[in-house]
């Protein structure tokens, strides 16, 4: 009897380490899908792209650049040509155990100190929504973004001028950078949020990009809810404890 006991609490321990296994690799770094920003007129503070997920569901995401009084306000400009792509070689400032992909294809360009309030417009309620950040601020010069909502730093590294891995930086709901580069996460659900610049340094890129939406993966989160694929592996690793166990019998 002891042996049988032995074999069972030795297998037992196989299925939940591969059960385990199976968690750790549910959770590794998924792709994410970046703004297409589709028009753009600096002049007039205001912008317009599209988010594709793979279902071919669309999210359109509508900036501006405002004054505090509500009079339109304006930026430095928008690249439209893959420009993302050219920083792959710094891919590593974007890539995370949550974000898989580096931002593509285009980005909106801003100039801080201009006393203005950058807004984006979700047309769908965002799980998680995350922003992509090249070159904010400068050696010597920390640049912030106040943003109103909470957020994560993700990743962050070399860029073309410089960077590091630590020269973003946060304080609540504060981003400083001192030439940063890297990926933020904003924690909850959203579909409007907005950030200022109090600093006056010129030019700093950043697009958005989102794994899911609400209506895709309504809350509360199934995670705690193991997957269809991973209850079938612990059905079948039980399965074959209980052969085995008539077997030995």
């Amino acid at each position: 009897m002891r042996k049988n006991i032995c074999f069972k609490i030795t297998d037992i321990r196989i299925v939940l380490l591969a059960f385990c296994a199976t968690l750790s690799t549910a959770a590794s770094a998924l792709p994410y899908y970046y703004t297409d920003w589709t028009t753009a007129n600096p002049a007039a503070g205001t912008a317009h792209g599209v988010m594709t997920l793979p279902d071919s569901s669309t999210v359109t995401v509508d900036f501006s650049a405002v004054y505090a009084n509500g009079s339109p306000g304006s930026f430095v400009g928008a690249y439209t040509a893959s420009d993302w792509a050219g920083w792959s070689v710094f891919s590593s400032a974007y890539l995370s155990s949550q974000v898989s992909n580096i931002p593509f294809p285009d980005m909106l360009q801003l100039m801080g100190g201009q006393n203005q309030i950058y807004k984006v417009h979700l047309s769908a309620a965002i799980k998680d929504p995350i922003m992509a950040i090249v070159s904010l601020g400068a050696n010597g010069t920390n640049t912030h973004y106040n943003f109103d909502s909470p957020f994560t730093i993700l990743s962050q590294g070399n860029d073309y001028w410089g960077g590091c891995a630590t020269c973003l930086t946060q304080s609540g709901n504060d981003l400083i950078g001192n030439e940063g580069s890297g990926t933020i996460q904003f924690n909850g659900t959203f579909s409007d949020f907005s950030w200022t610049v109090p600093t006056g340094e010129y030019w700093h890129g950043f697009t958005f990009g989102i794994r899911t939406t609400l209506a895709l993966e309504p809350n509360p989160p199934s995670s705690n809810v193991p997957e269809p694929a991973t209850l079938s592996l612990m059905g079948l690793g039980l399965a074959a404890l209980v052969a085995k166990r008539k077997v030995m019998k």
